[in-house]
């Protein structure tokens, strides 16, 4: 009961999401299509996948605690950041942030 109200709740709140048009009918929805063995996906693959500029991205997944950064180590020893988000940030993503028309 539950799983079918929050695919409903997704639903509904998917068509705000700006995406494809269906049919004529002036209806747009955005699909994203991943692997379900993918747990992880990196910012970039994110910015890909919904059509958010990786700036608009940060500012968002830092306003709503999405995401998360790992600090990997470059070969200089300097730290680099990089997001990461789960699928869970982004169906989130997906559902409330519009694709960036710049």
């Amino acid at each position: 009961m539950q799983g079918k109200l929050a695919t409903r709740n997704l639903v509904s709140a998917s068509h705000q999401v700006k995406g494809y048009e269906n049919g004529g009918e002036g209806e747009r929805q955005l699909l994203v299509t991943v692997k379900s063995s993918q747990k992880i996906f990196t910012e970039a693959e994110v910015a890909s996948l919904t059509g958010i500029c990786v700036e608009h991205l940060h500012n968002f997944a830092r306003s709503r605690h999405l995401g998360f950064i790992a600090r990997a180590a470059e070969a200089a020893g300097a730290r680099a950041d990089q997001w990461l988000f789960t699928l869970s940030d982004l169906m989130v993503l997906v559902t409330l942030f519009p694709r960036c028309t710049h």
